[in-house]
Order: structure tokens, then sequence, then C-alpha cells
């Protein structure tokens, strides 16, 4: 068909930066309005009025934006933000928001079902991935083919053979987008993988807190506003969370310290107080030395040591556990759940976060200081703090006496020879942390190896100061779920039974190449990819692509443009964007819940991603599915949103579709307000007694080494290492303004700002090795390589590199920078530790097309 053209490949670099910058330049002559001329497929509709549609942002940058879009003559033509929404402090927009029409009507937009012309169910042929024409097929014919390789694969192999990778690349919602992946593999009993991103400092902190490992942990964004102090740690707020950026000024501006701890000088770093530039990977070393500041000098809280925290808690010596005085029983000691309570998100959130009542907690045992005897936690009035006892025959130490001995020897000046941050700077960061308080740590995803100590060392910071539960005062990533929402019938529609936790994708390798798990069979033959996009966004890339892909029969993929994944897929299934269909969104991150209406018919023959799990159910024969995808997507909504405890808060889809966006907690909520925790104890729990892995993979993890935050080095990118001499350089992802993970990649407006991939280098490394700005040069490691420009960047710390994240392969010269990062598998938190990496930097001397 000669209308039909699609990238085989990928549009070229050179064909790209031609099309941006033409299309950049009549965009800044005519604005958004004349970009959506450039689309060659329009949208349906032939109204000529223009209206104003409310609508949410989806991508997962955590803003969730309430937007308002133009549509003249069925087109969307422009964007701005939502005026009309109960806290005028949420109200805002970024440059990627700006850019939704370029994106809606993207020239690299997948518009129709697509087969590589090489596969089949029978011969694969997956050598011809990323080299193959594309056939085009129908919906039906495409949902057919799908539900027959699912079904073959399910008759032959098992259910499990067929993994389902959910992530965050298109809408987010309670309902819509990627989690409907998350249904249709819970529906018909196949495998769903965990993504392995951002998680590891989560796993970390949940372990004091008791949260588990989702994102239920600070206060609402406004009330970084009341901070006295606030810690930027990790974490670039001004490009990629700008949305609360704001925040932060405003406490700046009300006099609080606003502190950035980064290796480089950042944008945040340009604004604060005091920056405080650490040597990568360092930070724990930082963290725990500020622990042992703020115990040597007494700056802790007494009175929440005692009420809030394990401190008073009797750690016995024979197997480091609390002390019971169940223990004592005909059962002896008490035989803890394996931590994590569920491995898969999705019921992390159900079940890690109960709270235990009094009634629940009655047994913990401690010592009575008046009494000088042993007491019940909720019955003794003056529990010891310290000391070493014996109770009826067993030897036991307070958890706050085993703290105070562990981080005896994190010194300051222990902390510097290995952070060179100096000695005087940590003192007077945790004299702030603890006395100039209330004290928030914005926490960014420390992507090291060593990242859940890191978690470890934030939450008992927060723990043994009072800084948490408090106004202005709180730790680590987004807040609480919404409790009125009844997500479980639309995720799990077979209910609880059935279920098998998330495997780590980066378990998959091993798994691939020995074809076990858990030491039982487990064949791979079918990875479908919804929002999600292994290829571009994960570590390792060229590993993916030689190695692991080969290795999978078949590979599908919903998307809603030519990412890298869809290159290297056999099947592609055209989803929309979350402005062509109708969604909610109701992100525990901000104090509303959103109704995103649909703003314009969808491109071509794009659908949302629960009509194609529908149009593939009719061909599987699964009477559980069959009848799931028999209700409307309205009652779909309806059993999340009309709820009873959600009419308590006036909230129903009526109310949503009328009001677009209601608010459901105060303006500036506070986290853990109550000071009750989901942990056994319903404490915070510093010393952790049974620590376990993120997700049970049959692997040991060490539980003497995580029971108090213990240093370790990075798995690379330390100086001692074995990668260090032959690659001094420490490699680093930025997250920039301009792109969201791999998303807008394409966009003319942003393009026109930001042209093409770079490396960051400080002058003093670049000149050493003859590379002057704006040369090409090629970062390399033995896991690959990249070529781009280099970028002088007097920011960038002596003896590191940057490269932008987000950036696909085909606009590099060679390689990428996802060639470069680090797939090491951490047994204990399963995160990929994108920044653990070292490379070398060369001056490019090869052709550049």
């Amino acid at each position: 068909m000669a209308e039909f053209q699609v990238p085989r490949k990928g549009i070229s670099r050179r064909s790209f930066l031609k099309t941006s910058a033409a299309a950049a330049g009549v965009a800044a002559v005519g604005g958004t309005t004349t970009m959506t001329a450039l689309a060659a497929d329009g949208s349906g509709g032939d109204a000529p009025e223009e209206r104003d549609v409310v609508c949410v942002c989806g991508c997962n940058c955590q803003g969730t934006c309430s937007l308002v879009a133009t549509v003249r003559e069925g087109r969307m033509v422009n964007i701005r933000s939502n005026e009309n929404i109960p806290y005028p402090a949420y109200e805002r927009i970024c440059n990627r928001g700006f850019s939704h029409a370029n994106r809606l009507y993207d020239f690299n937009r997948v518009k129709y079902p697509l087969k590589r012309a090489t596969w089949s169910i029978e011969e694969p042929h997956v050598e011809n991935r990323g080299n193959d024409e594309w056939e085009r097929l129908s919906w039906d014919e495409a949902a057919k083919l799908v539900a027959d390789t699912l079904r073959y694969n399910t008759e032959h192999y098992g259910a499990r053979s067929n993994l389902f990778l959910c992530s965050a690349g298109n809408s987010f919602g309670v309902y819509g987008g990627s989690f409907t992946g998350n249904s249709f593999a819970n529906v018909n009993g196949y495998t769903t993988l965990d993504v392995c991103l951002d998680y590891g400092d989560l796993h970390g902190i949940g372990q004091v807190t008791g949260g588990g490992w989702d994102f239920n942990q600070r206060n609402m964004s406004g009330d970084y506003r009341f901070a006295k102090t606030l810690f930027i740690w990790d974490t670039n707020p001004p490009n990629s969370q700008p949305h609360n950026w704001h925040f932060c000024i405003e406490a700046k501006e009300a006099g609080a310290n606003l502190v950035v701890i980064d290796p480089t000088y950042t944008v945040a770093a340009s604004q604060a107080t005091k920056w405080v530039p650490i040597k990568p990977g360092t930070d724990p070393a930082l963290g725990m030395a500020i622990l042992n500041v703020i115990i040597e000098n007494e700056w802790y809280d007494t009175d929440f040591l005692r009420d809030k925290t394990c401190a008073p808690l009797l750690v016995r010596e024979d197997n480091g556990h609390f002390l019971r005085s169940t223990d004592f029983g005909e059962d002896g000691p008490a035989q803890l759940p394996e931590y994590p309570f569920y491995g898969m998100l999705l019921l992390q959130a159900s079940k890690a976060n109960k709270v235990p009542t009094l009634e629940q907690t009655a047994h913990y045992v401690v010592w009575d200081a008046d009494t000088d005897a042993r007491g019940a936690i909720n019955e003794t009035a003056n529990p010891a703090l310290e000391g070493r006892y014996e109770v009826d025959g067993v030897k036991v130490t307070t958890a706050w006496t085993l703290l105070k001995e562990h981080m005896a020897e994190c010194t300051p000046e222990w902390a510097e020879k290995i952070t060179e941050v100096p000695a005087d700077t940590i003192v007077e960061l945790a004299r702030m942390y603890a006395q100039d308080a209330p004290s928030t740590i914005y926490a960014g995803y420390h992507l090291y190896d060593n990242c859940e100590v890191m978690g470890m060392t934030w939450a008992t910071m927060a723990a043994i100061t009072g800084n948490i539960g408090k106004k202005g005062a709180s730790i680590g990533h987004l807040g609480k779920d919404k409790p009125y929402l009844n997500r479980t019938p639309d995720l799990f529609p077979n209910g609880l039974t059935g279920l098998a936790n998330d495997i780590p994708w980066l378990a998959l390798s091993e798994i691939l190449e020995t074809g076990q798990y858990l030491g039982k069979e487990f064949p791979v033959r079918l990875l479908y990819n919804v929002g999600a996009n292994p290829v571009g966004s994960y570590a390792a890339q060229k590993r993916i692509i030689d190695e692991m892909l080969p290795k999978i029969n078949c590979i599908v993929t919903n998307d809603l443009e030519f990412s890298d994944t869809v290159h290297y897929s056999d099947i592609v299934l055209p989803c929309t964007h979350y402005f062509e269909y109708e969604w909610i969104q109701g992100a525990s991150h901000v104090p509303f819940i959103n109704h995103a209406n649909k703003v314009v018919e969808p491109i071509g023959e794009a659908k949302e991603d629960v009509d194609i799990f529908r149009e593939i159910s009719k061909h599987l024969g699964n009477d559980a599915c069959t009848k799931f995808y028999s209700k409307t997507n309205e009652e779909m909504m309806r059993v999340i949103v009309d709820t009873e405890a959600g009419a308590k808060l006036g909230i129903s889809l009526d109310n949503l579709r009328k009001e677009g966006v209601i608010a459901d907690r105060e303006e500036n909520w506070v986290h853990w307000e109550d000071q009750r925790f989901p942990t056994l104890s319903g404490r915070l729990e510093f010393y952790v007694e049974n620590p376990g892995a993120r997700i049970n993979i049959g692997k040991p993890i060490d539980k003497e080494f995580y029971h108090l935050p213990t240093y370790h080095e990075p798995n690379e990118a330390y100086d001692g290492s074995e990668q260090h001499a032959k690659y001094p350089l420490y490699h680093y992802c930025e997250r920039t303004r301009w792109h969201m993970h791999t998303q807008f990649n394409y966009a003319p407006i942003l393009r026109e700002l930001d042209p093409e991939p770079f490396l960051r280098m400080n002058p003093v490394d670049a000149e050493s090795r003859g590379i002057a700005d704006g040369d090409y040069v090629e970062a390399y490691n033995d896991r690959g390589h990249c070529v781009c420009k280099a970028k002088f960047d007097m920011g960038v710390r002596p003896g590191m590199v940057s490269s932008p994240k987000g950036w696909p392969r085909d606009l590099y010269v060679a390689g990428s920078y996802q060639e470069l990062t680090n797939d090491h598998l951490n047994t204990m938190h399963q995160n990929t530790s994108f920044d653990d990496t070292l490379v070398e930097v060369r001056k490019y001397e090869g052709e550049v097309k």
C-alpha cells in the first residue's frame, strides 16, 4: 500500500536532525497549532467548533498535572494548565506538557497493527529482528495471531511461559494504560515481570517503616514548604520534577536550609543555600556519618525514640530477633514471616501497610528501668533505651545500644576519606538535620549497588530525630495510596488465588540461559511489553539485543511510537496516547483524584490498551478472560471509583466527569501523622530483625549484614574496583527536562532546544584526552560503547561524565548510552544500578553520517 510507510530500523540520525530542525523552525513561527499540521494522518471528527477538554498528563514524572486541551476541527491544537483545581499551588505545566501536540501527532507514531515479515510461531527467525520488513495486519488478524501464540505456548510450555512486562510508558492510572497489562496477565495466569527500576532505596526505607517496596512513604509535596531543613539528595527536581521545585524554593524563601547533595553542580545546586559535592556512589557513608554525629552529640529525640521506634526493644543474642513473651511458650522463639510479604508490587500496598493494633504488639518485651526487670512494651512507662540484660536465660541488648555501637566507627573523618566531603561539613549537615527541624529528605533514586543501604540510612536518620510523620518532616518517595479506591477486581479478576510473585527483569538473563527458575524448569516463550521499552530503558542494552531477545520466540509490544523495543519486536499493536481515551488518575503523590477526558479520536487504528486485550480475549477461549472483558470500560471504572468510602469524600465516576478534579485529602497532607507504622511492632524499626530480599529469587542474602545500615562499596563505580584501572571515569545517567525516560524523543519544539545526544565532560578530563568541546567522542567499556558529541561543562565533577537519559539508539552515531550501563543483579534489592558504571572516553575518528 503506497500510503503505508513505517521505519524499518528507525529514522536515521541525519534525517531526524534535518526533520527536527525544519519542524522546529515551523514551530517557532507558528507555535503548537502549526505543529499539528505536520501530521500526515489526521484524527477523526468533522466538527468545526473549538472546545476545551480537561485531561491529565500521564507521563511518569509523578506530577499528574491537570491540563486543558484545546480542540479545533477534531484536532488538538493547544494545551495549558488547568486553573480550576482545588489547590492552586498544584497548578503546573512543564515544557514536556506543552509539547503534547507534538507527541500526539508524532511522525513516529505506530498507526496500524504490524507483524515482522519473516516471523511465525513455528519459524520465528529471531536473527532478523531490527532489520526485517513490516507487514500490516487487520486488528482481527493481529489479535488472533497473538491469541494463537499465547494458547500455543500455554498448551506446550505452560501459561507461565508467557511473560508480561508492564511499566509507565503510557498513562499510569488506577484505570487505563499500563495496569491493564497486569489485569490481562493475571486473569490468564501468565507471568508478570518486575521492572527493577527505582526500587532499591525504597526497599531500604520500606524495611524500616514497614511500607514494603512500594512508593508509600513521604508527605504530600506541598508540605516541603514547611521544612526548616530540606535535603535535596541524589536528585535534581528542576529537571526531573519541576512541578515540585517551587515548593522547595518557597521553603528557602521562608528561611529554610536548602541543601543539595550531588556530585554535579545541577540547577538545584545553583539555587541551594548549600551545595555538597560528593564522590559518586558514596552517599550511604555520608548518611552513616551524619548518624554518628547526631548520636555522639545527643541531638536525637529521646521521647520519639522511646515511644515511636524500636529503640527500647530487646534483641536476642542467639537469633537476632526481638524478644517476645511468646518466645517462652511451647513453640519457642517466634517464626517470623519472610520479608517482603509479597513479591508483587501491586500487592505491597494492600499487605505491607497494615498497621498492627496495640493488642497485636503486646507481646514485645522491654527492660523496665524503674523496676529493673522485664516488662511488656505497652505497659512499661519507662523502658530502658540502653543496656544489655538477661531475660529467663536469654541474653538481649536494646536496639538503640546496637545502633549506637554500630555507628561508633562511622565518624566524619572515616566518611571524608570515602566521600571527599569535609568532616566539618558532615558535622554541620548533622546539626542542620537534627536541630534546624522539622527536616525533610527529598530523596532521589540512588542508582548504585548500595542503594538499599542508602534507603535504610535515610529512614534511620528520620527515626532517631523524629523527622517523620510531622508537618515539614518526611523522607522517601510519593505519598500514601488512595484507600477508597477498589482496584482489586480489575487488577486481579480471578482474585488473589493462583498468583505468582513478579520475576525481576534482572533475573531474566540467567533464566533464559539456564531454563530454570527457583530450582524448576522455566521456559520463556513470549515477552509482551505494555508501556515498557526494555531495549531503550534497561541497562546493558547490547546484552539485551544480542543475548537475551534471541532466546525468546515471540516479542509483542503495545506502543504508540516506534521505540527501540518496537524495532526488535515481532508483533506491534498501536496503542493510544492518553489524550485519545478516557481514564482515571488516582496517583498517591497529589491530593486529588483526576478524571482524564478523551480529547481527540485515535490516530490511525490505535486502540486503548484495555481494548487491545479485549480484542485478543475474543480468540483465547478462556472463560474467565471472556467474562472479565465482557464488562464495558465504564463498568470497570465504576468498580474502582464508585465505592462507599469514596462516596463519603464526594467521589464517584459521575462527579469526576462533572468536576474533572476532586480533592481527596488536605493540600499539605502529612503521612504517618498518627506515628503508627506498618511494621510488626508498629514502630519504626531501624534495627531490621528479619531482613529479606525484595523478591524471593531463590538466592541467599546475608541477613546479619542488613540488621543495621552497613556501608558497602558500589558494584563497579569505585576507585578500587577491578574495572577502574581500565575505565577511570564514573558514568552517570542524568534525568533531563527534555525527556521522560524514553518518551518525548521526537517532539520538534523540544528538539529545537535539545537537538541530539551528548556526553557532558569536565574540560580537565577532555583536554587530557585531546578532546575539544563539540568533538565526537566514543565512551566505552566491556559492555558496549556510544558515539556522540562532547559537551564541556564545569559543573560536572572531574573524573565523571554524564549522559542524558532517554535518547533512542538510532540517534547516536553508534551504540547507545544504555550499552554502557550496569545490569548487575544484587540479590537483596534487585534494582538496576544504572549509575554504577565506569567508562573511558576517546576522540572518535570514524565517519559521522
